[in-house]
This record gives C-alpha cells, sequence and structure tokens, in this order.
C-alpha cells in the first residue's frame, strides 16, 4: 500500500501543476493500493474551489472510487499533535496527520512533491 499526498493527487488532477506530467507518468507506475485520510481530501477539494461545484463533486467521486479514505478519529488527531510536537513544528500539522495514517496502516511508502517528508526517517518517498 502507498499514502498519496496532497501534492501529488493535485497534480494528476489539475493540467496546470507543475507537476503534472511527472505525477502522471509516476501514477502509472504505482499498482499497489492508494490510501489517503480526509484530510488529503479536503484539502484537495478546496484546490477547486471556486471553479465550480459540479467540478468539485466529479473529483470528491473520482477521488472515492480511486483511492481508499480513511476517516480519522479523534485519537488520531490526537496522536498527530504528538507527531507534531515531536517534529517542534517543522512538519505542518496535516502533514503529521498524514504520518499518523502511514504510522497506523504500516505504510512506508508516499507519493508526494512536498519535501517536508524528506524530514522524516523510513520514508521510501517517490516523486520529490
Amino acid at each position: 500500500m502507498i499514502f498519496i499526498d496532497t501534492s501529488f493527487l493535485i497534480s494528476i488532477l489539475i493540467k496546470t501543476d507543475v507537476h503534472h506530467e511527472e505525477a502522471l507518468l509516476l501514477s502509472n507506475e504505482i499498482y499497489e493500493n492508494k490510501l489517503i485520510n480526509n484530510v488529503v481530501l479536503n484539502e484537495t477539494l478546496n484546490a477547486f474551489t471556486g471553479i465550480g461545484g459540479k467540478i468539485g463533486i466529479d473529483m470528491y467521486n473520482l477521488i472515492k472510487e480511486a483511492f481508499e479514505i480513511e476517516y480519522l478519529s479523534e485519537k488520531d488527531y490526537d496522536d498527530a499533535m504528538d507527531i507534531y510536537l515531536n517534529y517542534d513544528s517543522y512538519i505542518n500539522y496535516s502533514d503529521c496527520t498524514i504520518l499518523k495514517s502511514m504510522q497506523k496502516n504500516k505504510i512506508s511508502k508516499i507519493a508526494t512533491f512536498d519535501s517536508d517528508f524528506k524530514k522524516v526517517k523510513g520514508l521510501e518517498i517517490i516523486c520529490i
């Protein structure tokens, strides 16, 4: 299983994104199950704000079909705060929820263009 970060997902979905072509090529090489969490879902859908509700609902349905979505519990958010404190806020809280989801699901591989994940030991990062 691989975790898909917001930066990678947006790069796939938005043709004008600087990483669009690279993300498309790499996405064709990802054969394992793909996981996102509700924070990634929110961040991704927010990227479509202001361009029409129909596009937003289409993106929502596409994402639900293509990815497993983990909905975080209150404890997961608390644990993500512990991760945030561990990195002394050098990794943003949203990314800490991703690390929590990865930890919880025993995932060490992430597709991302976010260089902050380089600060985390033990991750196999594709894309950066």
